[in-house]
């Protein structure tokens, strides 16, 4: 590039769909054209990484709090994205549909940060310096948060009216409110009424008798297993095997005698929440007693077993999500052993469930241990770029490293021992040219990786680094972190290895842990 050449702006996308089915189609792609479209217009560089949010509603503003936007806020902060950059939008209703001085406050947030925001349905830019000098803009920007917001008041209003008829009707004449059913019940082919899958309303009922016997949750999911009784659920919805936590829902759901609790769901502190609205006994057929259910659910409330509820709940494993067994892949589970059994360990979830597989436990202490002492240092020192040319080139050069650095330390040697002969020293002297050439080629490779990778990624594993180096950091901060730089984790217990499977890209990074039998 000549030396007076000035980069151009960089531009970035985003998108945002309320619904998954606007995503398909042609939507998405007329909304990238207009981006691109625009950007070459105005001699903007439009960055590749597009910011997109599927599925997520502007109306209670969860795209600025936890989604594709959200990021987007995070990096210009962090200067990932830097000032002068343009965010292209369709309008301005795709960012906000909150109330209006909130919807507005936000697009000033973004225009103070130095982002130029652009509305690619009528052209209009919006920066700080035009928000400040130009009031017929910010009166613009206000009369269309006003109506995106109404709007989204009137589709609220309409869908709690159209679900509150819908519930009165379910009460009155046992009109099922949805096609949704239990999954020991069918909708007819009129859909007017619940049929009976006869072969599932044998297992639930065996369930509650067993239940009732004193038979726990875990051992019945186990029986089930042992039975080889076909799980509940269709596609990928359908369990390997019987898990106790679903055994443990079936016991606790009202709706095998009869009742729905419906519930109406509203936006609480950046999330959603159910609230249960006036029980509909009779809504659906029942196929156990009352008095049964609650009789076992009178035993179950009476336990004194410890629940993690609300937002300020604790994660105790700091695999949790990510954990998979290397011999049949499935989920591994954090198992108890009490107080007077050992520290708690892992454990394949098939085995536990006497579903197959081989029951081997791993303690999780000794795989904290080593994700604390081993990530700063490897599991975030190689991050794979995503591009296997550059992966490849990275391995390579990693091995040519580690021999020249033996070879030196081998002449170190024999030079300390005394028998430093001149072509010793010479060719100490080649090695270290080598060593240094070595270096300044590592750097290239990293910062070519580091391009490849993109500066989302790049935030997610300075995150991880940062948890990971530090020692005050709990186990609920590394499992968010890891989480959202893994895929997945195999603890494969045969060599003692944690293999993490990174989200960006095919490559695995691997660390050992200490290998301890527990049992």
């Amino acid at each position: 590039m000549p030396p007076n050449q000035i980069d151009p702006p960089k531009a970035y996308s985003y998108v945002r769909f309320s619904t998954p089915e606007q995503a398909r189609g042609d939507s998405k792609r007329r909304r990238i054209d207009k981006a691109t479209e625009y950007a070459l217009r105005r001699g903007l560089d439009l960055v590749s990484d597009e910011y997109m949010d599927f599925g997520v509603s502007a109306y209670r503003g969860r795209n600025s709090e936890d989604g594709a936007l959200a990021d987007f806020l995070s990096a210009v902060e962090d200067g990932a994205i830097e000032q002068g950059a343009y965010l292209l939008v369709e309008s301005l209703d795709r960012i906000s549909r909150e109330k209006p001085r909130k919807a507005v406050r936000l697009l000033e947030d973004i225009c103070d940060a130095g982002i130029t925001l652009v509305t690619l349905g009528d052209g209009k830019e919006y920066s700080a310096d035009r928000l400040n000098n130009d009031p017929m803009a910010f009166m613009w920007a206000y009369m269309i948060a006003i109506r995106a917001n109404e709007e989204s008041e009137v589709k609220a209003q309409r869908l709690r009216e159209a679900w509150r008829k819908k519930r009165e009707l379910a009460a009155s004449e046992n009109v099922p409110l949805t096609s949704r059913t239990p999954a020991w019940l069918r909708l007819s082919q009129d859909g007017r009424q619940f049929e009976q899958i006869e072969e599932r309303v044998a297992v639930i009922r065996k369930i509650f008798r067993e239940a009732d016997r004193g038979m726990g949750q875990h051992a019945i999911a186990q029986m089930l297993n042992r039975e080889g009784v076909e799980t509940f659920g269709d596609g990928p919805r359908k369990a390997a095997f019987w898990h106790r936590s679903y055994v443990a829902k079936i016991l606790s759901n009202p709706a095998v005698h009869g009742t729905l609790i419906p519930h109406v769901t509203r936006e609480g502190r950046g999330q959603k929440v159910r609230d249960a609205q006036a029980p509909i006994p009779g809504y659906y057929p029942r196929i156990v007693a009352k008095a049964l259910f609650d009789r076992v659910n009178g035993r179950r409330r009476g336990g004194n077993t410890p629940r993690m509820n609300g937002q300020n709940a604790q994660v105790s494993n700091v695999l949790a999500g990510l954990a998979k067994c290397p011999e049949c892949g499935g989920t591994m589970t954090r198992v108890n052993k009490g107080r007077k059994g050992g520290p708690p360990v892992l454990v394949c979830t098939a085995a536990k469930a006497g579903a197959g597989c081989s029951y081997r436990s791993v303690r999780l202490p000794l795989i904290e241990a080593a994700i604390r002492h081993a990530g700063p240092r490897q599991l975030t020192h190689d991050v794979p770029s995503g591009d296997p040319e550059i992966n490849d080139k990275v391995i390579d050069l990693s091995k040519a490293m580690e021999g020249v650095d033996s070879a030196i330390s081998n002449i170190l040697e024999e030079i300390e021992g005394g028998g430093g002969s001149l072509a010793l020293r010479r060719r100490l002297a080649e090695l270290e040219e080598i060593a240094a050439q070595q270096r300044d080629d590592w750097s290239e490779l990293q910062a070519s990786a580091a391009q490849a990778t993109g500066r989302v990624v790049e935030r997610t594993v300075d995150k991880l680094a940062a948890a990971t180096a530090n020692p005050k950091a709990t186990v609920t901060e590394l499992n968010k972190v890891l989480r959202d730089a893994m895929q997945q984790c195999v603890v494969d217990y045969h060599s003692g290895r944690l293999i993490f499977h990174w989200k960006h890209s095919p490559e695995t990074t691997s660390i050992y842990y200490d290998i301890q039998d527990p049992d």
